[in-house]
């Protein structure tokens, strides 16, 4: 019987509520916890920690492509993640998408 391969470098990220923002004429998004943004829109919840899931922002979620850090700067005017995700989460223009995803 043939055994299944995980790569040891990926981490899965489940149950993921994508929220996404273009800006810059490129689009980014980021990984969170769905129940945990709404709480974060509705100011119940405080710490940034419990709702994202990386403070990592992509250019696609589900496929792991992680923004480049000159696209963040050119649109964001910094390269702080952190408070790019506050700036994302912010917003009143988000999506949610919930996926299953894998992030290198």
């Amino acid at each position: 019987m043939s055994k299944i391969f995980t790569p040891t470098n990926q981490i899965r990220l489940t149950n993921v509520a994508v929220v996404r923002i273009k800006k810059g004429g490129k689009r980014f998004e980021i990984a969170c916890y769905r129940n945990k943004v709404v709480s974060w829109r509705n100011q119940v919840e405080k710490d940034i920690d419990e709702v994202l899931q990386t403070h990592t922002i992509f250019t696609n979620v589900s496929k792991g492509q992680v923004a480049k850090k000159e696209d963040l700067i050119k649109a964001f005017g910094k390269d702080d993640a952190t408070e790019i995700c506050k700036e994302i989460l912010s917003k009143e223009n988000y999506k949610f998408q919930i996926k299953n995803a894998k992030v290198k």
